[in-house]
């Protein structure tokens, strides 16, 4: 019985052709199924399913008594054959082999690893635009008779007249001997699909003019023509158009220096040796990016494919278009696509045809055939671990898949997280660490300057302002030079906390253990609170604001921060100031997002005013001032890693300022100076902090120093989570029991925050020095029946935030 993702004898995402796919050779199929059971079903292969179900087919079978239709995946062909209750597979949803051999591989470890369902994995590989066979087209497709016999046809084709007939025959002798999409393409002409053209020699082809001409060759007895899903049929190159002021030719203009030299050359030699995991830490405006194109160059010509991530792709527009200038053939995967656009670079993936893919993290399955290389940018970032099950990290997934494919990985950031930078520092067999210390136009760091916001020369005006007198004037004096700023308050909304003055309660909201964030409507008055919006930013439920106290009828006063406050300041210390907000609540679109930061770029916008969305990868010279409005907003936080997301922003953006010809300065208010992350930032010294941090770490046996396993348990009813909680963490102990002190369990308690949408949550956590005792445990709870209710009780491995 086949088990194993090596033994599947894989054709590629589409296979070789029309003919390509596997035969089944046995009567009995296995089923993993995207409803989430945690098991493979065996099913029955119907007469006349022999060669359309095959390993990575999706099907779709009878579930349960109503043998109610199911869809899942094909996982193994098995030679044994069906008893005598075995169901049949009812139909083939897709005859395409949508899971090759190397993504059911990795399938096969996500869904041990993270504690899922493989059908549930193998339902996340594949977009639902690709499921759904989005766009999917009927196209003519040609070829020579017989598969390609050119004694047979040569003389067939020299009896015919010159003419479009005759030239497509003899284009046909000259290509492979496969299936081809019937264009104008297939004639040597660029775009010929639906253009007019008299089919002359030498003329362009129309569609009509390709057709006859097709169907003249099939009646002499020299081609085969079909009907056939566009899928099945050679996929164009994915071609894109550089923005205005994009570099245009590869590497034109763009000297790399020594540090970035030799930092290629060590990754070149890296890549040579096939798997390697590799470090770029770089400070911000290192050039870590070009070093990833000149890598990425080097796979290309070596005839292999590389796969970049970026934390989100909406957010880093300038990255995606350096790609696209210098490589020709690049596919993008992101949510900003129609169902059609994804499917059709999903397709372009899987034919070889775009030798780049940049997208977020479900981008680390994208079908490439032959892959070489893997960049996971800005690796540090927690948007790459996914919060729905399959709960994977594409970080550690592009680990594995580079492992499996002997391909190289690099992971780039200027704060890398503390787990690889401990790998990579500490010498783990097959990790390298590769430092740029300087900025690649040696241009130098900006100077960073903290404000404390409890002296009382800060405090002395009157009333509540957020930003500073020593902000202010560095940014009238930024603005009188015709420069940029960017100011940052991780916060966004109005107040961030309203309560009565009389009751001295916090409004919370009704489905969460969170208080509300006053949202001002966009034509309310500064001293009225009617016409804005309380919001949760967790179950995103909102309700209207009553100015007073639902109790004792008192006044509702406003209290903390937001980006809208800092907006109205800017607006009332600034009237004629050119700015925008940047936030989630003003850019609903990846559209808005690129709109606005070509604004910025173009000059027309003087300040970007947001939240950490203007910390990731951006380069923008005209830069020489950011404002940090308060370095405080995370450090409070009950999450050992607090401290570390708090040097990262502002770390990053930090380095916004001061990447062209001027010297950037950074203004930082904070309530706590004296906090070492934020002397730490001061300095941009990474590795000093990290040192710092690891060793605070493994005195407590946090990670990297330690393995941990989340068991977040949920219900509506308060006694019913506690009840759940303690049945879960009893199960746990028992198993725990097994490896004595290796294996540390704590809980049930309740979580950081209790209430969440409505539901009350406990937690229980599984902690160890080693990941595979706790990996061994939890292959022995898989079939625990408390575990698999999977809407009250989730599995969380590796968690990255603990709230």
């Amino acid at each position: 019985m086949q088990t194993d993702g090596d033994d599947i004898e894989g054709a590629g995402w589409f296979g070789k052709g029309p003919e390509a796919a596997p035969v089944a050779t046995g009567r009995v199929v296995e089923v993993a199924l995207e409803r989430g059971i945690d098991r493979v079903l065996d099913y029955a292969v119907p007469p006349g399913f022999d060669g359309k179900v095959a390993v990575g087919v999706r099907v779709k079978v009878p579930l349960g008594r109503g043998n109610t239709p199911a869809s899942g995946y094909v996982t193994a062909l098995t030679d044994r054959g069906p008893g005598p209750k075995t169901k049949s597979v009812l139909e083939v949803d897709d005859k395409r082999v949508l899971i090759p051999a190397d993504l059911l591989w990795l399938a096969r470890w996500i869904g041990d690893y993270y504690f899922c369902p493989l059908g549930t994995v193998l339902g996340s590989v594949i977009p639902a635009a690709v499921k759904k066979q989005t766009g999917m087209k009927r196209r003519w497709m040609v070829r020579l008779a017989g598969g390609g016999g050119l004694e047979a046809v040569s003389p067939l084709l020299a009896t015919m007249r010159a003419g479009a007939a005759k030239r497509l025959g003899q284009r046909l002798l000259g290509l492979e001997k496969k299936w081809h999409l019937l264009d104008g393409e297939l004639m040597g002409e660029e775009g010929g699909e639906g253009r007019g053209g008299g089919g002359g020699e030498g003329g362009e082809v129309s569609s009509a003019t390709l057709l006859t001409a097709a169907k003249a060759l099939v009646k002499k007895g020299v081609a085969e023509l079909s009907k056939q899903d566009e899928t099945e049929a050679d996929v164009k190159p994915v071609r894109h158009k550089p923005a205005l002021g994009d570099v245009g030719a590869m590497n034109e203009g763009v000297e790399l220096n020594p540090q970035q030299r030799e930092a290629v050359e060590r990754l070149g030699t890296s890549l040579r040796g096939g798997f390697s995991v590799s470090l770029l830490l770089g400070v911000t405006g290192s050039g870590k990016t070009e070093v990833y194109l000149r890598l990425i160059e080097q796979v290309v010509a070596a005839g292999k494919q590389a796969i970049v991530l970026v934390p989100e792709i909406s957010l880093t527009p300038q990255t995606v278009r350096r790609f696209t200038t210098r490589f020709p053939n690049v596919a993008v995967l992101h949510s900003g696509l129609t169902d059609t656009q994804r499917h059709q670079q999903w397709q372009a993936i899987g034919r070889g045809v775009a030798n780049v893919v940049i997208g977020a993290r479900s981008a680390i399955f994208a079908p490439v055939p032959n892959l070489g290389l893997v960049v996971v940018d800005e690796e540090h970032e927690t948007t790459y671990k996914q919060d729905q099950a399959p709960r994977y990290h594409a970080r550690d997934v592009a680990i594995m898949r580079a492992q499996k494919a002997g391909a190289g990985v690099v992971l780039g950031s200027a704060t890398p997280s503390l787990e690889s930078y401990q790998k990579a520092s500490s010498g783990v067999k097959g990790w390298h660490l590769i430092h740029l210390t300087e900025r690649a136009r040696k241009q130098p760091m900006p100077k960073i300057e903290l404000v404390d916001m409890k002296d009382p020369l800060v405090r002395k005006r009157g009333g509540i302002q957020l930003i500073s007198p020593r902000l202010e004037v560095a940014l009238k004096g930024t603005l009188a030079a015709g420069k940029q700023a960017i100011i940052l308050l991780n916060r966004r909304g109005y107040s961030n906390f309203v309560y009565c003055a009389r009751c001295k309660q916090p409004v919370h909201c009704k489905y969460c253990d969170v208080t509300l964030t006053y949202h001002r409507g966009p034509n309310e008055q500064a001293d009225a609170l009617v016409g804005g919006t309380l919001q949760c930013h967790y179950c995103l439920g909102q309700q209207t604001l009553k100015p007073n106290c639902e109790v004792c009828s008192s006044k509702l006063v406003l209290f903390g921060l937001g980006t809208q406050r800092v907006e109205e300041e800017l607006t009332s210390k600034f009237p004629d100031l050119k700015f925008a907000r940047v936030d989630s609540d003003t850019m609903r679109t990846s559209r808005d997002y690129e709109e606005r930061l070509s604004e910025f770029s173009a000059g027309r916008l003087q300040v970007l005013l947001g939240t950490q969305m203007l910390a990731k990868g951006h380069d923008f010279p005209g830069v020489t001032l950011v404002g940090v409005i308060s370095a405080d907003t995370a450090l409070s936080l009950p999450d050992f890693r607090s401290g570390e997301r708090t040097f990262s922003l502002l770390t990053q953006v930090a380095g916004r300022a001061g990447r062209g010809d001027d010297t950037g300065t950074v203004v930082v208010q904070t309530f706590n100076p004296e906090e070492p992350v934020i002397q730490s930032a001061l300095s941009h010294d990474y590795v000093t902090f990290a040192d710092d941090e690891l060793q605070t770490r493994q005195r407590v046996g946090h990670p990297p120093f330690g393995r941990m396993v989340r068991f977040i348990i949920r219900d509506q009813e308060l006694p019913a989570a506690q009840r759940l909680g303690a049945d879960v963490a009893d199960l746990v102990h028992a198993a725990a029991k097994e490896y004595g002190d290796t294996i540390q369990v704590i809980g049930p308690h309740p979580c950081a925050i209790n209430r969440i949408a409505g539901y009350h949550r406990q937690s229980v956590e599984l902690r160890g020095p080693d990941s595979r005792p706790i990996q061994t445990m939890l292959r022995a709870l898989r079939g625990q029946p408390l575990l698999q209710r999977h809407e009250s009780v989730v599995v969380d491995v590796d968690p990255v935030n603990l709230l």
